[in-house]
Order: C-alpha cells, then sequence, then structure tokens
C-alpha cells in the first residue's frame, strides 16, 4: 500500500529575489524600532486616576489703572469687581464660573417671618419673588474680566502603577482648538511669573482665545435674545478643558501633559445666588450670567516594565516571517518562473509500508 504526500521545502532565493526579501525585512526591522522606541511599547501603560483639579482667580495687579474696556456702556453698564466677587463659588472640584453680566435685586421680608425658617411651602413666609423688591445692581457687565489672571493647580495617580504628581513637578503645554501651540510651561518659566505660585497661571482672555471664544461675538444659544444682538458676555458660555497626560519620549518616568479647550457651541450658563440677610431677613437674588470651564482628565501614563518589552518584541518579530511568506507567493504565483519555483518548493513523495519514503526528484533536478 502507497501514500503519497506533498512536502514544502525551502526556496533557494536568486541575488535578485533575495534583495526584495531583505527589502521586506529592513521595513520590518523599522517599524519595530518605530513601535518600541518612538510609541513607548517598553512602557506599562494605564489611564490616569483624576486626583483634584482646583482653579482660583485674582484681579490683575494694576487694576486701578485700567481704562473702562469698549463693551462698557454700549448696552449695559459695567461694575467692576475683586476675584471673590467674579468667581462663583469661591472654589469648586474641576469647574470653574467667573462671572461676566450680573444683576442683584433685594427682596424685604415679612414682618415676622424667617425665610430659612417655613413649615410648608403654603406658608406666607415661604419666600417667592415678587415686583415688590428694590434693584441693588442694575444688569451690568463686569468690567475688565479678560484681564483677570487665572491659576489651575491639578494632579494625578496610577492604579496600576505608583505615579502620583502634580502639574507643578511636569512640564505642560496650552493648545488652541486647532491643534496650534500657544504657551508652554515649565519650572523656568514658572518663576519667572510667580515663584510662589502653585500651578500654571494664565490670563482669561489666554483661555478664550485658545478655546475659540469671543465674549464680544453674538452668542448661538437657544436662550439668547438673538434679535437684540445678544452676545456670549450677556448670556454665558461653556468651555470644556481637556487635560491630556502623557509620558515624554526618550525620557524614563518623565510625564507632561496638554490643556486643550474648546468652546460648547449653543451653550450658556448662569446662576442665581440666593443671599438672606440675617439681620432683617430679606432675600437678595444675584443673577449671574458668565464663564463655565469645565475640566477632563485623560491620557495614558505608564513606567517602564521589562515583560511588557518583551511582549512587544516578540509580536514584533513574528513580523519577519511576513517577509518570507510575502516573497514566497511573489515568487509562486508572479514571476515568469513560478512553474519552477512550485516544483522546487512542493515535492511528492511516496510512502510504503515496510520501505520507508521514496521523494521524487522534481523536473529541475533530473
Amino acid at each position: 500500500m502507497s501514500i503519497y504526500l506533498i512536502v514544502t521545502r525551502p526556496l533557494k532565493w536568486s541575488e535578485s529575489k533575495s534583495v526584495i526579501y531583505r527589502c521586506f525585512q529592513l521595513a520590518i526591522l523599522f517599524y519595530i524600532l518605530f513601535e518600541v522606541i518612538y510609541n513607548q511599547r517598553y512602557l506599562k501603560t494605564e489611564a490616569p486616576v483624576p486626583a483634584a483639579v482646583r482653579i482660583t482667580l485674582q484681579a490683575p495687579n494694576n487694576f486701578a489703572n485700567f481704562a473702562a474696556p469698549s463693551y462698557c456702556n454700549v448696552s449695559l453698564p459695567c461694575t467692576f469687581w475683586g476675584a471673590n466677587e467674579v468667581q462663583f463659588p469661591s472654589d469648586g472640584a474641576g469647574v470653574a464660573f467667573f462671572t461676566t453680566r450680573a444683576s442683584a435685586l433685594n427682596y424685604p421680608n415679612l414682618p415676622g417671618c424667617n425665610p430659612l425658617r417655613v413649615t410648608s411651602p403654603s406658608d406666607p413666609c415661604f419666600f417667592s419673588p415678587t415686583n415688590n423688591n428694590v434693584t441693588i445692581l442694575p444688569k451690568s457687565y463686569i468690567g475688565g474680566i479678560e484681564n483677570y489672571t487665572m491659576m489651575i493647580e491639578h494632579s494625578i495617580r496610577g492604579k496600576a502603577t505608583s505615579i502620583a504628581i502634580r502639574n507643578g513637578l511636569m512640564d505642560g503645554h496650552l493648545y488652541d482648538s486647532n491643534g496650534k501651540l500657544i504657551k508652554t510651561m515649565t519650572n523656568s518659566t514658572r518663576i519667572v511669573e510667580n515663584p510662589s505660585a502653585d500651578g500654571d497661571i494664565f490670563t482669561v482672555q489666554e483661555f478664550l482665545s485658545a478655546a475659540g471664544a469671543d465674549l464680544d461675538a453674538p452668542s448661538t444659544a437657544p436662550g439668547a435674545n438673538k434679535a437684540a444682538g445678544e452676545t456670549y458676555r450677556s448670556s454665558g458660555i461653556v468651555i470644556a478643558v481637556v487635560i491630556e497626560y502623557l509620558n515624554a519620549k526618550y525620557q524614563e518616568d518623565q510625564l507632561y501633559y496638554n490643556y486643550r479647550p474648546r468652546i460648547i457651541d449653543g451653550n450658556e450658563y448662569k446662576v442665581t445666588e440666593n443671599l438672606v440677610n440675617g439681620t432683617d431677613g430679606s432675600v437678595t437674588l444675584v443673577d449671574r450670567h458668565g464663564i463655565r470651564f469645565v475640566f477632563q482628565q485623560t491620557g495614558t501614563i505608564g513606567v517602564f516594565d521589562f515583560v511588557t518589552l518583551l511582549t512587544a518584541l516578540v509580536a514584533s518579530f513574528t513580523l519577519l516571517k511576513v517577509a518570507e511568506i510575502i516573497v514566497e507567493q511573489i515568487m509562486l504565483r508572479f514571476l515568469p518562473e513560478k512553474q519552477t519555483y512550485e516544483e522546487i518548493k512542493f515535492v511528492e513523495t511516496e510512502y510504503k509500508r515496510g520501505e520507508g519514503v521514496e521523494v521524487k526528484p522534481t523536473k529541475s533536478e533530473v
């Protein structure tokens, strides 16, 4: 009884085919180096765990010498507030609100009532805005808001790694909404701006420009008075700021971050502050419109890990076998000598029980 088998054996390539093979190998080798070194495949990576983002505001140092901005007295008058009055609330986790337009009405208390101690909604002392009020502040813009400075402090930690760091120990960059670099922050630049500062300092205008926002542009918010040409300064605006954390290339355990602000088109933002006077029980409602910054921490951070590097190398070097397969397929399917190559590559053998295997020679070997 005979059994016929087809056995494959490696091809011996001519010099021209060997050049093609070596070119494929060289291209794959460059790809491996690119992936391992440039794309940092030697790092054990993870998404950063957000720790904290804190934003504080400060009025310009020479604020008293500022001239009234051009938008004052065009449609509304201006009032000038300190940083504590502009930012509401004064501290927020990952968010900040800066007032650009405000008004305030005071509602006198009914005799014998305490608006904070009301037994039911039907109680006559239950506070509800009425026409019986006194205007403390008419609708007004906050003058010079673009010249205020904001300081941003933020930190992250790793979950699977031991990374825990704040932005004062990293370099950072501010990019605009089109990906253009606007500003770079390093330890040296921070010392020049403010040696005692714990974070990154920007003017409000710098962040607005980076986000592509213009407070005096017509508002696209659905609730804006478009017939009157209401602007973002009046309606308010929302800006989302992504803080992206990454490993610095070719620098082990060195991280950096990027600010990427962008305006949320069509959004307005307002908040009403309720103040109760403990002396006479009157209620003051402060209607605020302004800039709402929302910060989101994201990115990829990592540390060197030998097992990760070894895994990347093993997976990458398997691609070298691909070069051999590609060249063989070219030789077997597309070249004029493909029939000869096929006869050399695939050999028919005959196996007879008790007699072993007989390999039939190819035509080229006869």
